[in-house]
């Protein structure tokens, strides 16, 4: 794990995800808590254990360096899939809501219009998102069928 401090005060932490090394993890400490971010922002500098503990006011152990409890194995992980992908799509139907008639109203080059693009963009990437978790769902699926029986 390894902090660093951001020219806005604002501290961050590194973390290796449990199990698997080469993904790392980033959360930021706001309002008291530690929250996930997509990447410690450029300018920052790395800062001892002992002085992000004080600027935060203690430290709590990241989540991603914890084993998740229940443990994994190819059923948990299709029931993981499962959950996410149910969630995604319950997600991306809300959203979707409005979105053709928003849109079509507003005019080109306002918020509004740069707003729906930004709601589009992100309804197309959880579509990707969804496709890419069927795949991984699917494939555990089949490999767990075909794979040769224990002695």
């Amino acid at each position: 794990m390894s902090f660093h401090l951001c020219e806005n005060g604002i501290v961050h932490r590194r973390t290796t995800l449990h199990g698997y090394s080469a993904i790392v993890m980033v959360e930021s400490w706001v309002d008291g808590r530690w929250v996930l971010v997509r990447g410690v922002p450029r300018g920052s500098t790395e800062i001892a254990e002992d002085a992000a503990r004080e600027r935060v006011g203690g430290d709590e152990p990241s989540r991603f360096s914890e084993p998740l409890e229940g443990g994994g194995g190819l059923d948990a992980r299709v029931k993981q899939l499962n959950e996410m992908i149910e969630a995604t799509v319950t997600w991306l139907r809300a959203s979707a809501v409005g979105s053709d008639a928003e849109f079509a109203w507003a005019s080109p080059g306002s918020w509004d219009r740069e707003y729906e693009m930004d709601a589009q963009e992100a309804m197309r990437g959880a579509a990707e998102l969804i496709d890419r978790m069927l795949t991984q769902r699917d494939t555990i699926l089949f490999r767990n069928a075909n794979r040769p029986a224990p002695d």
